[in-house]
C-alpha cells in the first residue's frame, strides 16, 4: 500500500486533509501539515525543531525569544532568567524548579515543606527551625517541633515565649 494515499487525518490548522507521512506533523497532541506548522511570525517550518506554543500561538526559539512575546512569559524570581519549561509558583512568585532552594542549604524544594522569614527569604523546614527559632524564656533552649513533626508548639506570655512544659512548670510566670 502506498503511504502518500494514506490519509493521517485533519490538519488543526487548515483542516485539510493530510496524505502522506512526508507531509504529516504531530505536534502538541494534533497532526498538521509539515508546512502548516510553522512559527506565526516568520514562517519557518517547526517539525522537529524547538517550538513554544503561547497563547495558542506557535514560536520558533528566536521568535519566542526576542521579540515582546517573552515580556508577557514567566521570569524567575531567583534567577532572574526567563522560564521557558516548568514553571513553579510559590508565594505568588514564578520560579525554574531548580531555582526554588533554601537559602541556607540550597537544598532544592520542590515538592518539599517550607518556611519564609520575614524578608521572604525561602527556608526548608529543617534550617528554618535550626536557625529561626525562639529560645525559651524558661530553659534557654531552642523551641523546636517534637520527633516527626514540622509544627512548633509554644507559649507566648509577656512577650516571651516558652516550652508548653517550661510554662506550666514556672509558678511565677
Amino acid at each position: 500500500m502506498d503511504t502518500n494515499s494514506l490519509c493521517f487525518g485533519k490538519c488543526a490548522k487548515c483542516t485539510g486533509g493530510i496524505y502522506g507521512a512526508d507531509q504529516a506533523c504531530q505536534a502538541m497532541g494534533q497532526v498538521y501539515h509539515d508546512s502548516c506548522f510553522s512559527c506565526c511570525v516568520c514562517g519557518q517550518k517547526l517539525k522537529g525543531k524547538q517550538f513554544y506554543d503561547f497563547s495558542g500561538q506557535v514560536f520558533c526559539e528566536e521568535d519566542y525569544l526576542y521579540s515582546s512575546v517573552k515580556h508577557f512569559a514567566e521570569v524567575c524570581t531567583s534567577c532572574g532568567y526567563l522560564i521557558t519549561d516548568m514553571v513553579l509558583q510559590a508565594l505568588g512568585k514564578s520560579f525554574h524548579p531548580d531555582c526554588f532552594r533554601c537559602v541556607i542549604c540550597s537544598e532544592t524544594l520542590e515538592g518539599q515543606p517550607f518556611s519564609v522569614d520575614k524578608q521572604n527569604k525561602i527556608y526548608c523546614v529543617k534550617d528554618y527551625h535550626r536557625f529561626l527559632a525562639q529560645t525559651c524564656a524558661g530553659c534557654e533552649q531552642l523551641i523546636l517541633p517534637t520527633e516527626g513533626s514540622n509544627e512548633i508548639v509554644r507559649v507566648m506570655s509577656m512577650g516571651k515565649s516558652y516550652h508548653v512544659a517550661c510554662y506550666e512548670g514556672k509558678s511565677d510566670i
